[in-house]
């Protein structure tokens, strides 16, 4: 006997919420938890959000922080 699957469910793809305040730290940093909201890390930003990654026990996104903040080359 064969069997056959139909997968017809969506992919859901994340991306930030349209109402992200990009001026609020906790706005961007829960954006980044939940795996969205890069695009708003900035150079005046990105100190903070690696202190509340360290404190809130996220050592990948703390780590990744890191990275977008180091020189490239």
């Amino acid at each position: 006997m064969q069997s056959t699957t139909s997968s017809t469910a969506a992919t859901t793809v994340p991306t930030t919420p349209a109402d992200t305040d990009a001026s609020d730290i906790d706005s961007v940093y829960q954006n980044l938890v939940h795996g969205v909201g890069h695009e708003h890390v900035t150079e005046a930003n990105v100190e903070a959000l690696i202190q509340r990654a360290e404190a809130d026990k996220h050592p990948v996104l703390a780590a990744e922080l890191r990275e977008w903040q180091a020189p490239c080359g």
